[in-house]
């Protein structure tokens, strides 16, 4: 490209320089930046979403950090706070989930799962269905907005007063996108007809308006009030397809022009002043295809220009590309050639005034100039990677190696598997270090003495201690159990207790004496004596005593 006239480097458009990030195996469905530029987080339908820092980076383009919110789901959007500190991450479930900026594994913070089976969406606090988009509140650092399968758009602040068992936050402001019939049915759980919103936005300069695009090809808008009802503005026959992406055109303190984008290869801009079907759109842009349900657009901060991208059709001839039309005159300012690979995900930050743009696959492509550009791609490129000394090579390997045939190198073998290879390195880094705990001093007294002076010194002193009668020395000859025999006695008298009172308190106050019943004092008394070894009977019944003093004799009694 030619070079800028003096005094206008920074009004050039900045897609002459490239740069390719590779970043995850499958599409980019979602892309952020940290207001400051220096950071960038990226989610795919593989599940991770993954964080870069620029001043970090090297030719490598490799991301500090990787997780995967949830298992099994794809990543729906990502953005960052207008702090910069904490980044709104939306899956495909029905939880929306804050981390810091470090992209820690565990979230700070989740929202609550609503009732399915309620129908009416404000007596719920949650979502029911799985979340399609969201995003930070422009100015409110403690407010988000998020979309969902259920119908609803919810409204979310992070001071709420958490519920439920596991503490998650609720909703404050539920907002219901309503079908041809004015009910909010929602789209999910196979409901035919239903109608749920697919993306939504804030208007950028006020945030005073709040817009979803919907499954049906209609655009509903929420004008800011205290509680929320229905859409103040509806758009019914917006498209004809399923909206993919909602943008609002910045203007100095305004944000009165809406662009939509959409399946049906359409992208419209649309006057909030008067937005009806009547009235219709101020421009279309057709030829767009858009293959894909994240086909994304952006606008420039600044406002000049409006971006998206076209999705390479299976079987279609050309390649895809990215278009950058003016937003006053809506003339096409640049087609940018990407090949076979369908353009999903644009952002165009401040900070840094480049742009990136995200595709299927899985790649970052980050478009900057060297005369209007700052920061981001300009601290990598060129960068070389650190090279790293022989050694920390030889000791990296490819891995730890074991002794099958020793037990010990059988147990860390199998811990591995289990994950705790760090445990073992932190285990070894220990046993390899000096350690700082003095060595213990054996038991005095054990031994004989010999080289060590200390020994021999705590015998002596054991010894004098026995021969003066001391009760100090440390071990005795005397049995524990017989000197705890001879207190029974004095136990068992009350000796140990009562001789401390003897002067204060000649008579006994408290009386330790039972009281028996007369029913006890009689049985124990008549216990008393000799029993008959054979019948038990104190008076024997095993002889029939009638017998004497008969004719008879002595007859042995063998009835009952």
């Amino acid at each position: 490209d030619e070079l800028p006239e003096p005094g206008k480097e920074s009004e050039v458009l900045p897609v002459s320089h490239e740069v390719e990030i590779p970043a995850h195996d499958k599409a980019i469905t979602a892309l952020g930046f940290d207001p400051k530029g220096s950071r960038m987080m990226t989610g795919s339908t593989d599940g991770n979403v993954k964080f870069f820092d620029f001043h970090g980076m090297s030719e490598t383009k490799e991301a500090f950090r990787s997780l995967e919110p949830v298992e099994g789901h794809m990543v729906q959007a990502v953005d960052f706070g207008i702090t910069g500190g904490q980044a709104l991450v939306i899956c495909s479930d029905s939880h929306a989930r804050i981390y810091d900026r470090e992209g820690s594994s565990t979230p700070i913070q989740s929202t609550v799962k609503g009732d399915m089976y309620v129908r009416q969406m404000e007596n719920t606090k949650g979502h029911t269905q799985m979340l399609s988009d969201g995003m930070w509140h422009p100015f409110r650092q403690e407010h988000f907005l998020t979309s969902s399968l259920d119908g609803t758009l919810r409204i979310w602040d992070m001071t709420a007063d958490p519920v439920g068992m596991d503490q998650q936050l609720p909703s404050i402001h539920v907002l219901k996108t309503v079908d041809r019939r004015n009910v909010c049915v929602g789209g999910g759980s196979g409901k035919t007809g239903g109608l749920y919103p697919t993306c939504c936005a804030y208007s950028p300069t006020d945030a005073k308006k709040i817009v979803g695009g919907c499954s049906d090809g209609s655009v509903q808008m929420f004008f800011e009030k205290a509680r929320y009802l229905r859409p103040d503005r509806i758009l019914r026959t917006a498209h004809s397809a399923q909206i993919t992406a909602v943008a609002f055109v910045p203007e100095g303190g305004d944000s009165n022009l809406l662009v939509t984008r959409a399946m049906d290869d359409t992208m419209k801009v649309w006057d909030c002043r008067m937005l009806s079907d009547a009235k219709g759109p101020v421009k279309v842009f057709n030829d767009l295809p858009a293959g894909h349900e994240k086909t994304g657009l952006c606008v420039s901060p600044d406002g000049k220009y409006i971006v998206t991208g076209t999705s390479m059709l299976k079987g279609a001839l050309g390649s895809a590309v990215v278009r950058v039309y003016d937003s006053k005159t809506f003339e096409t300012v640049k087609t940018l050639d990407f090949g076979k690979k369908s353009a999903l995900r644009m952002c165009w930050p401040k900070e840094l005034n480049q742009l990136a743009v995200g595709t299927n696959a899985g790649s970052i492509t980050l478009l900057y100039s060297p005369f209007s550009s700052k920061k981001g791609a300009l601290h990598f490129v060129g960068k070389k990677a650190k090279v790293r000394a022989s050694h920390e090579i030889e000791d990296s390997g490819t891995g730890p190696i074991f002794a099958m045939t020793d037990p010990t190198e059988m147990k860390k073998f199998y811990a591995t598997g289990h994950g705790d290879m760090y445990k073992i390195r932190r285990g070894e880094a220990r046993a390899a270090q000096k350690t700082m705990t003095p060595t213990r001093p054996e038991e005095s007294g054990t031994k004989m003495p010999g080289q060590k002076f200390g020994d021999f010194a705590a015998l002596a002193l054991k010894v004098g201690a026995k021969q003066l009668h001391l009760n100090n020395t440390r071990i005795t000859e005397t049995d524990s159990q017989k000197s705890l025999l001879e207190y029974q006695d004095k136990a068992s008298s009350g000796q140990l207790v009562f001789n401390a009172y003897a002067k204060t308190q000649p008579v006994n106050i408290l009386d330790y004496s039972e009281d028996v019943s007369e029913g006890d004092r009689r049985m124990h008394a008549s216990m008393k004596g000799e029993f008959c070894r054979k019948c038990g009977m104190k008076h024997c019944r095993c002889v029939d005593y009638s017998v004497y003093g008969g004719s008879g004799a002595k007859k042995q009694k063998t009835g009952p």
